[in-house]
């Protein structure tokens, strides 16, 4: 039997997944919890097998409890669930947090099952509506450019002097999307306007 705590602020969520993961006969819950500090001393007390581990916490963040957790000696398997489809998330995961399992919130139960028996043996799962993002990210020039795949098109876009308008109409997206997009990317890079957004895009090779 596989033995595993549950850490997501949502009570609908943790009794849902409790209700799904039982229903194998092969996984059970030994504890769950919507609190970063009540995670922890459940965690090291315990020791599960695997921990199901949701990013977005309100009280702390998820990556900083699985990285709490791995400098406290948890070496057991970590299984992040999250909303956000940021590749950049899921490579802190992978590198710092050393996470086995990585789904997405929108993936199926056969996948966070598939998830956790793979993490279990020690192997990695990664969400099948993130594998090709990641491979993309991997294969390319982008690999330390903290940005997805669209919001490398978006800073192209932009670095050619096109406004949101004419963006959204490249990619066939809305404006509001387009938006979005351009506010993450000054967010991740620190950047305040178009001007230094397309000095970054030269100066990384992004654009010549």
């Amino acid at each position: 039997m596989i033995k595993t705590i549950i850490i997501d602020e949502h009570c609908l969520f943790r009794e849902g997944i409790k209700a799904l993961l039982e229903s194998t006969k092969k996984i059970e819950t030994i504890g769950d919890t919507s609190n970063f500090a009540e995670g922890e001393r459940i965690v090291m007390g315990k020791v599960p097998d695997v921990v199901i581990l949701d990013i977005g916490l309100k009280d702390e963040k998820g990556l900083q409890l699985a990285e709490k957790l791995r400098a406290r000696g948890y070496n057991n398997a970590i299984v992040m669930v999250t909303m956000h489809t940021d590749v950049s998330l899921f490579k802190r995961a992978a590198s710092i947090a050393k996470v086995e399992g990585y789904v997405l919130k929108l993936d199926t139960a056969k996948d966070l099952k598939n998830a956790i028996y793979r993490a279990y043996k020690g192997q990695k799962f990664v969400s099948p509506s993130l594998a090709q993002e990641i491979a993309w990210m991997e294969d390319e020039q982008y690999i330390d450019i903290p940005l997805t795949k669209r919001e490398i098109e978006v800073l192209i876009l932009i670095a050619e002097g096109l406004g949101s308008d004419a963006i959204a109409a490249r990619l066939n997206l809305s404006k509001r999307t387009i938006d979005s997009h351009r506010a993450n990317i000054r967010k991740k890079l620190d950047l305040s306007n178009s001007v230094e957004l397309t000095r970054y895009a030269i100066d990384h090779g992004i654009i010549r």
